[in-house]
Parts: C-alpha cells; structure tokens; sequence
C-alpha cells in the first residue's frame, strides 16, 4: 500500500488521489492507467454493491442515439418573439401616418423620417428573425 492509501481505499499512483470510479482503469482526475494489481487487496466499496445498472436492449439505446442527433419537435417561439412581429406592422403604420404628418410642412424632414422608420424596422426585424 502507499503512504497517502487510508484504510478506505487505493490511491491514484500519479496524481495520489482516491479512486473515485472504482469499476474503471483509470483515473477520472488525471487519466493514468492503474496498474493490474492497484485494487488487489481492497474490497469494492459498499455504497457499489447494491448499484447494478441493467444493460439497455439494443433497440433502446439505437434509439437514445438517434434522439441525440435527430431534434424531434422545433423550438416554439416565446411570447416576446410573437409580440415582436406583431409590432412590426404597428410601427410601420405609425412611421408612415408621422411621414405623411410631416410631409406637408417638410419635404427633407419627411425623408429624414422614412429613413430613420426603415432602418427602425429593418432594426427590429433582423433582431426577431436573429433568434429563430
């Protein structure tokens, strides 16, 4: 036994950390190969003896891997996304009844106002559109 081995358990012979994973190879903080006799005259936790996992049929687990790959329904849209493209509309209505207002006393102030309602829009749009 090494010095850093307590009575729980062996030791990681590079890093001198408990083994944490007792049924693997290696060890899961620095990835050394244990050597073949490392465990030999320790007994397997008690906490491991009562944790048996069943082997998933073949056709499960084919199917948990194609569940991996293969997303099986589209994202839905938030409440914030739907109220976003209802108010495209609304501020294209409301710039242009502001550039009609305008209109009549300015022509550049009008331009300057369908300009600014446009890069508005375009703004908005590409942000909602951004995140589908």
């Amino acid at each position: 036994m090494s010095p850093n081995a307590d009575a729980s358990g062996p030791v990681c012979p590079s890093c001198g950390r408990r083994i944490a994973a007792w049924r693997k190879d290696h060890c899961v903080y620095c990835g050394a190969v244990f050597p073949p006799d490392l465990k030999a005259g320790f007994a397997e936790p008690e906490a491991l003896k009562w944790v048996e996992r069943p082997n998933l049929p073949p056709e499960a687990s084919r199917q948990l891997e194609m569940m991996k790959v293969i997303p099986m329904e589209r994202p839905k849209r938030s409440a914030a996304a739907i109220f976003g493209l209802l108010a495209l509309p609304v501020f294209a209505v409301v710039f242009y009844l502001l550039y009609r207002l305008v209109e009549r006393r300015s022509a550049s102030g009008a331009i300057l106002i369908a300009l600014a309602g446009i890069g508005f829009l375009a703004y908005l749009g590409w942000n909602f559109f951004k995140k589908s």
